[in-house]
């Protein structure tokens, strides 16, 4: 059993409880025109060139015989500037755990964090991932598009879970992710009926940020208020670099620096807990 993982990084405090260690996977089944993980999206290894240190000399594009370049397809070591890279590194369960241990000091005052992507795409890697770890705290930032069976499997064995709610209207959702939040809204249910989540609305201008979304988004939530904290979270502007460095245009379809609606009082004259960053 393996899985492609895009990104590691240690010394998260927004990523659960205590300083976290969050593990990135590849592969997501929404396309959020907001993105700003785009090296999360594909399920396979891709290759990233940073524009603006690319001369165009073509060496890295005229072969060779390295084994691991011929998967990428191209020379992954002949580049002067050091600036072709493969976004993707494959990992057994075991793997991935062993290397989480090397900081097991670290790991106890917080613990792994399971991010992407959308990490319960791969819910039984995580799953076995999780009986090497040693009894370390784990959590899950998911948009909770996956079904309700794998869903509840993976977060019945998760000490914190993060979850999206990113559009309340169904409509609205598939125009913007590209998939419908009826199985999303449904997963949501089940879980904030038996534990405590914290549901995270990114806010994207004149999208999600508006004042009849987050007054939707309370309303759907209301009946759960003792088992949420609703986190506002705000438009990364420097999401456009990444796209560039995959050769993905961006198109953002909104005004990237508009103020943000941070509308706490929306959620909390309903007695739900929230904050904004």
């Amino acid at each position: 059993m393996n899985s492609l993982i895009f990104d590691i990084k240690e010394f998260g405090l927004h990523d659960g409880s205590g300083l976290r260690t969050t593990v990135f996977f590849k592969g997501c089944p929404l396309r959020c025109v907001w993105c700003h993980n785009p090296e999360g999206q594909s399920f396979t290894k891709e290759i990233t060139k940073n524009p603006n240190k690319c001369t165009h000399c073509g060496l890295c594009e005229k072969g060779c015989n390295h084994k691991e370049c011929k998967e990428a397809g191209v020379c992954l070591k002949i580049c002067p500037n050091d600036n072709v890279k493969v976004v993707g590194v494959e990992y057994t369960p075991m793997q991935l755990a062993e290397k989480l241990l090397k900081n097991k000091a670290f790991l106890n005052m917080g613990g792994v964090t399971f991010s992407g992507g959308e990490p319960l795409c791969h819910g039984d890697f995580i799953l076995e991932t999780i009986k090497y770890l040693q009894n370390i705290k784990t959590a899950v930032e998911t948009c909770g598009y996956v079904k309700t069976e794998d869903f509840l499997k993976v977060t019945d064995k998760i000490d914190e879970i993060f979850m999206d709610i990113k559009l309340i209207d169904d409509d609205e959702h598939i125009r913007y992710t590209g998939v419908s939040n009826k199985l999303i809204l449904e997963n949501a249910r089940k879980i904030l009926a038996k534990r405590f989540v914290t549901i995270r609305v990114p806010l994207i201008p004149s999208i999600t940020d508006t004042d009849k979304n987050l007054k939707g988004i309370a309303e759907f939530l209301l009946p759960y208020k003792d088992n949420v904290l609703v986190e506002l979270i705000p438009y990364n502007r420097m999401t456009g670099a990444k796209y560039k460095n995959l050769g993905i245009e961006y198109n953002s379809e909104f005004n990237e620096n508009a103020i943000l609606n941070k509308n706490t009082d929306i959620f909390t004259k309903k007695g739900i807990n929230a904050i904004s960053y």
